[in-house]
C-alpha cells in the first residue's frame, strides 16, 4: 500500500535554507576519486539514494570509502577479480549505470551491471556503442540497448571514440571520467547535438578541479592529470534550489537559498530567467540567491528548456497555478527518466483541474488550475522524484491534496518536504 502525504496550503513562504550539495557533483566527484590512488577528501557530498547507489558499487570495484567529519574520503583503484564476475547494482540511478559502464571498461576485472526494473528499460546503447569501437568488450544479458551488462574490464583502449549524445549527456559523460583511467586518455567526440549539454559543462569543471588535462573543442581530449587534487568542495545543487525558487513563486513570501556558486556551470542554473519571466524576483549574489515573488503576480511562459530538464517538473507546476498558456519546448528526452515525464506531468496538471498536452518534444499548459472543487485530489508521483516535488508546489496553493509516495525525492533529496514545511507559514 503506497504511503501518502497531506501537505496543507501556505499563506505565504519565509527563511533561509542551506540547499543540498549538488547530486551531479557528488557523483563525478565520487568517481574520480575512486579512479585515484591517492586519498581524496570529499567535503559536503550529498547523501541520497542515487549516491548511495554509486558509493556501493564503487565500493564492490575495490574503492575504499570512509566517512569522515567533512565528508568522505575515497580512494582507488579500481579493479574486479579475474576469476569471478563482480555484480554491480546501480538500481534506480541513470547517473551511476552510465559512469559505471565505461568505468567498468577502462579498469581490470569481470563485471555485470544491472539495476531497477525502470533503469533495465532506460537507454544505454549508444555509450555501448562508442565504447566497443573503443575496443570495449560489453555483451548485453538480456535486451540489446539495455541494462544488464556484461563488461570484460581493462578493454577500453586510449584514442578518438564518438558518441551519439542526443538522448542523454551522460553518454558523453561517463566517457570524459572513464578517460582517467585510460592510460594516454581519451579524445571523444560528440556525434551531433548533445541532450542537456550544460551537464557535460559539470563534468569538465569537475575533471579540472581534480587537476586533469582537458582541452574542449569540436572534440573533447582528456587525460590523468600529474598532479591531483586532495579534496574537492561539492558545490550546492541548482537542481535542488530551482523547486524551492518556484514554491515562493506558487505560495509568494521571501526566502534565501545558501550554499550555492555563482556564476555556476550547473544546468538548472538555466533555468532562473524563466522563473524571473514567470514573476519571481531573483537576487544572485556569491553563496546564495533570494527569491521573492506575490502570489498574485504569477505568470505563464514559454522557454526552450532541453538544457535544463531536470527543472522542467518544478516549471510546469508554476505554469499551472499561472493564468494562461505555457509552452517548454526541446524535452522531448524527458520521456527517458524516472518516468514518462512528459506524460507524468500532464496527468498531474490535469490531477488538478488544469490543462496539459505532452507532444513529442513539447509539454504545453494551460492554468489556472482550480483544484478538486472540495473533494480530497490524489496525485501519483511514478515514483519520480521530480514528479513528488512537483506536487508539492501544487499543494501549496491548491487544498485537499494527497501526494502518493512523498518518500521518493529521497533518490536526490531527502529532506525537500521538511525543508518546504520549515519554510511555510501558514
Amino acid at each position: 500500500m503506497s504511503d501518502f502525504l497531506a501537505f496543507p496550503p501556505a499563506r505565504f513562504l519565509r527563511g533561509t535554507l542551506r540547499v543540498p550539495p549538488s547530486k551531479s557533483a557528488t557523483n563525478r566527484a565520487l568517481m574520480l576519486a575512486a579512479f585515484t590512488e591517492v586519498p581524496v577528501e570529499i567535503a559536503r557530498p550529498l547523501e541520497s539514494d542515487d549516491t548511495a547507489a554509486l558509493r556501493r558499487c564503487l565500493e564492490a570495484m575495490g574503492a575504499a570509502i570512509v566517512p569522515t567529519r567533512e565528508g568522505l574520503r575515497v580512494s582507488g583503484p579500481l579493479r574486479g577479480s579475474p576469476d569471478r564476475e563482480i555484480v554491480l547494482d546501480a538500481a534506480d540511478s541513470g547517473t551511476a549505470a552510465r559512469f559505471l559502464t565505461a568505468a567498468a571498461a577502462a579498469v581490470p576485472g569481470r563485471f555485470v551491471l544491472g539495476g531497477s526494473a525502470r533503469l533495465c528499460e532506460r537507454p544505454i546503447g549508444e555509450l555501448v556503442d562508442a565504447l566497443r569501437w573503443a575496443g570495449a568488450h560489453i555483451e548485453y544479458r538480456s535486451r540489446d540497448g539495455c541494462l544488464p551488462l556484461a563488461i570484460e574490464g581493462g578493454t577500453l583502449r586510449s584514442g578518438e571514440v564518438v558518441v551519439d549524445a542526443a538522448r542523454s549527456s551522460q553518454f558523453l559523460s561517463a566517457l570524459l571520467l572513464a578517460a582517467v583511467a585510460v592510460d594516454g586518455g581519451l579524445r571523444v567526440r560528440p556525434a551531433g547535438r548533445i541532450a542537456s549539454g550544460p551537464y557535460v559543462a559539470t563534468t569538465l569543471e569537475v575533471l579540472r578541479e581534480f587537476g586533469h588535462s582537458v582541452e574542449a573543442g569540436a572534440a573533447f581530449a582528456v587525460k590523468r592529470g600529474a598532479r591531483q587534487a586532495g579534496r574537492y568542495e561539492t558545490p550546492g545543487d541548482y537542481s535542488s534550489a530551482v523547486p524551492l525558487v518556484a514554491a515562493v513563486g506558487a505560495a509568494g513570501g521571501e526566502v534565501t537559498l545558501e550554499g550555492l556558486r555563482w556564476p555556476s556551470a550547473d544546468a538548472d542554473a538555466g533555468a532562473l530567467p524563466v522563473l524571473e519571466r514567470m514573476g519571481i524576483h531573483v537576487a544572485r549574489a556569491p553563496g546564495r540567491l533570494t527569491a521573492s515573488a506575490r502570489r498574485d503576480a504569477l505568470r505563464p511562459a514559454c522557454a526552450e528548456a532541453g538544457e535544463f530538464p531536470d527543472a522542467v517538473p518544478a516549471l510546469a507546476a508554476l505554469a499551472a497555478l499561472a493564468p494562461g498558456r505555457s509552452v517548454f519546448s526541446g524535452v522531448g528526452h524527458l520521456r527517458l527518466k524516472e518516468s514518462d515525464r512528459l506524460a507524468a506531468l500532464a496527468a498531474l496538471v490535469a490531477a488538478v483541474g488544469g490543462k496539459a498536452e505532452a507532444n513529442e518534444d513539447a509539454l504545453v499548459i494551460t492554468g489556472p488550475a482550480t483544484g478538486g472543487a472540495g473533494a480530497v485530489t490524489r496525485l501519483s508521483t511514478f515514483r519520480d522524484h521530480r514528479i513528488a516535488m512537483a506536487a508539492g508546489l501544487l499543494s501549496l496553493c491548491l487544498p485537499n491534496i494527497l501526494i502518493e509516495d512523498p518518500g521518493c525525492v529521497a533518490k536526490s533529496y531527502p529532506g525537500f518536504f521538511r525543508d518546504l514545511e520549515a519554510l511555510a507559514v501558514r
